[in-house]
């Protein structure tokens, strides 16, 4: 049997280059790492110092090194220095309850400055409220001397309620005929008497129709709804007509038998529950209302607990 004869392989003389590659690799990147972390944003690491300082107040750094790992030109570097040591930023334990308290205190300044612009928006809402009824105050007033010196009493009504001011006029004969929303000569007299006391004032309207519970259906209506909307339309018409009150400033609604001014247990319900309301409206917002009530109740139940 003939023998194989084994041939050693040739050495490889350029197996050197591939650890040289390695080698420029890693110094490449060795020196890309260190220009990166020479270069530093001077603005950002003020506002990471200033943070920093907020924070934690008194700080102690385990080393003094400067923004960049490399020594500065000057600086005697000899074998004998130690290298320095990028350690991290170390809070002194005596720092913790400084550091407690000044959080507590952001937090109460914080919390503080919260309840001031609250009590600031309702102390507003509460000066725009008194200004509201001073106004309201004054259009009653001149409403009741309208209706003292036109001999109105017990045709015309004033009343408060939430909504602002109600000048209720009782709908009888000579302000509507029954089953009708034709205005009668008086009852525009009337209206004209009021007129000076609501006009200018910019205040919004609502003219309201009401009718009684009488077991009559309405003859020239469907129901109590187109009548009682229908007479407050006429309302409104007139004012915008002849005394020149922008429409945009009234509503009209009709509320039928719905809304009764008194029970039926009254002798007189009939006469009263049929009329026609004009709201002058308050000019607070929903937004001052709702600060002014959450006020009340949070003051009642302050009393309460001191109670």
């Amino acid at each position: 049997m003939a023998r194989r004869e084994i041939h050693e392989e040739p050495e490889n003389h350029e197996r050197w280059l591939i650890s040289y590659a390695d080698m420029v690799t890693l110094l490449f990147a060795l020196f890309v790492l260190l220009f990166a972390i020479s270069q530093v944003n001077q603005k950002k690491f003020d506002e990471v110092s200033r943070s920093l300082a907020v924070a934690f107040g008194n700080v102690v750094n385990a080393s003094d090194g400067n923004m960049s790992i490399l020594p500065e030109a000057g600086d005697n570097v000899t074998l004998n220095q130690s290298p320095p040591i990028d350690a991290p930023t170390i809070v002194s334990p005596n720092i913790m309850p400084p550091l407690r308290d000044q959080v507590a205190g952001q937090m109460t300044s914080q919390g503080s400055a919260e309840a001031t612009e609250a009590a600031l928006a309702v102390a507003s809402a509460q000066a725009a409220a008194d200004a509201d009824q001073a106004a309201l105050d004054e259009v009653q007033e001149s409403l009741a001397t309208a209706v003292s010196d036109s001999s109105l009493t017990g045709k015309v009504v004033l009343s408060r309620d939430e909504r602002g001011l109600v000048v209720t006029l009782l709908t009888d004969d000579v302000v509507f005929p029954p089953h009708s929303a034709s205005l009668q000569t008086g009852g525009s007299e009337i209206i004209k008497a009021l007129a000076p006391s609501l006009e200018g004032k910019g205040n919004k309207l609502i003219i309201e129709g009401h009718t009684n519970t009488a077991p009559v259906e309405p003859i020239n209506f469907p129901s109590e709804w187109e009548l009682s909307s229908a007479r407050a339309g006429a309302v409104a018409r007139f004012l915008s007509e002849q005394v020149g009150i922008p429409e945009e400033q009234m509503h009209v609604a009709g509320y039928g038998d719905t809304a009764p001014l008194v029970p039926e247990t009254n002798p007189d319900h009939l006469r009263l529950n049929r009329r026609v309301a004009i709201v002058v409206t308050s000019s607070l917002t929903d937004e001052q209302k709702a600060l002014l009530s959450g006020s009340r109740i949070n003051t009642s139940e302050t009393d309460l607990e001191v109670g």
